[in-house]
């Protein structure tokens, strides 16, 4: 038997649990924008997980396109994870080319070209290498 003085946790814990479960979703939009705040804050780990959940949860989005970019640019670029940013990219390009602008889609390419080159052996980013026209 229950004491009578726990009786009350028991029943509003879980009433809380509900109330607060059911509360308003969150839009792509303000998922996009914690991600970003995780990212600010360099909290990788959750800022790829919310960049995931956006492509679970709104996959036909324009943010869904722009979150598979980041979990790209965020495993390359800030936690080094070269192979799972070289899935999250091509995985940006098999679901996402046609429903992208040309500047995600060619920054997504010239991402997998350049995976784990150090910055000198990038001619661009190079002053003193002259391009070829």
């Amino acid at each position: 038997m229950i004491p009578r003085w726990l009786l009350p946790v028991v029943v509003i814990v879980p009433l809380l649990f509900l109330w607060t479960g059911c509360g308003k979703k969150m839009t792509a939009d303000e998922m996009f924008a914690k991600a970003n705040k995780f990212q600010e804050e360099r909290n990788f780990k959750e800022a790829v997980h919310t960049y995931e959940d956006i492509t679970i949860k709104y996959p036909k989005s324009e943010f869904a396109a722009k979150a598979q970019f980041m979990i790209g640019f965020v495993y390359a670029n800030e936690i080094k994870d070269l192979e799972k940013a070289r899935k999250a990219y091509n995985r940006f390009l098999e679901k996402y080319s046609d429903l992208s602008d040309s500047g995600m889609v060619s920054s997504a390419r010239w991402e997998l070209a350049n995976l784990g080159k150090d910055i000198n052996e990038i001619d661009i980013l190079n002053p003193g290498v002259e391009l070829q026209e």
